[in-house]
């Protein structure tokens, strides 16, 4: 029997502060020169975003609602980056994750660098072999995602693509950047909560996003989420307090930018 000695404790590792600014730049998120190597253009995913930070701070603070049951969830995140948020959700609640699905696309290499920066925080020992084992770098296609009209969960998915049937939530952070987080991104959302939460039948998603960043984007995407047949509510972390209401769309030319947490799920919910 092979023994795996103890990870080193990261820094605040058992503070409550869960905004530690030590804890959040725990992991290794590789450098410049491996991200130009590994990758054919700029796939996003070099960096940590704060939006994501927001949603680990939301999801911590939820903690008690989404990872203290009896059953171990299931996550599914879209567009993981550099995987940041996957590792640091699966530290922190290990023993009530079953599986966290970190997808990517394939395309530009950005699948590949997911794998290598796992990879790489397991070797340098900042995760261990089990956190390693429950997050799965999957290859998903949101083109491909919408392709087919049917609702049925298909029996022949491959051993990858079945094993992010069921999952219990969604979880993604600014994603509407371009053209396909507005157009496509809300057809993806509604086909995956109608066939990939299928057995749970309340199956949601959080999503980060920074207001005010894009004005026109944020208008058209939000009404694409209603004309999917999904609700969408802003949500807030345990203890805080209501923020100010949001200025108007195209009111300001340098409007103040807020990262809010929404809650989307399925109009019949």
């Amino acid at each position: 029997m092979s023994f795996e000695p103890p990870l080193p404790p990261p820094p605040n590792d058992d503070d409550d502060d869960d905004d530690s600014d030590d804890e959040d730049n725990y992991l290794y998120l590789g450098d410049a020169a491996l991200y130009m190597q590994t990758t054919t253009f700029n796939t996003t995913g070099q960096k940590r975003w704060d939006a994501a930070v927001a949603l680990k701070d939301f999801l911590c603070s939820k903690s008690e609602e989404l990872f203290s049951g009896t059953k171990r969830v299931r996550v599914l995140e879209l567009g993981s980056g550099n995987g940041w948020l996957a590792m640091t959700i699966v530290r922190k609640f290990c023993d009530s994750i079953d599986a966290f699905h970190a997808t990517e696309m394939e395309a530009g290499g950005a699948l590949d660098w997911l794998n290598l920066v796992l990879d790489s925080n397991r070797e340098k020992r900042k995760l261990s072999s089990k956190e390693r084992e429950k997050i799965y770098a999957t290859s998903l296609d949101w083109n491909e995602v919408i392709l087919s009209d049917k609702e049925e969960v298909k029996d022949d998915y491959d051993e990858n693509d079945a094993q992010m049937i069921d999952v219990d939530f969604l979880l993604g952070s600014d994603l509407v950047y371009d053209e396909s987080g507005v157009k496509i991104l809300p057809r993806v959302i509604a086909k995956l909560l109608r066939t990939r939460c299928r057995k749970t039948k309340s199956g949601f998603m959080l999503y980060a996003h920074t207001k005010h960043r894009y004005d026109g984007m944020d208008v058209d995407f939000f009404e694409n989420l209603e004309k999917e047949g999904l609700v969408c509510e802003e949500v807030r972390k345990s203890g805080t307090k209501t923020p100010p209401p949001s200025p108007p769309p195209f009111e300001s030319l340098f409007p103040d930018q807020r990262i809010a947490v929404f809650r989307i799920s399925l109009s019949e919910e």
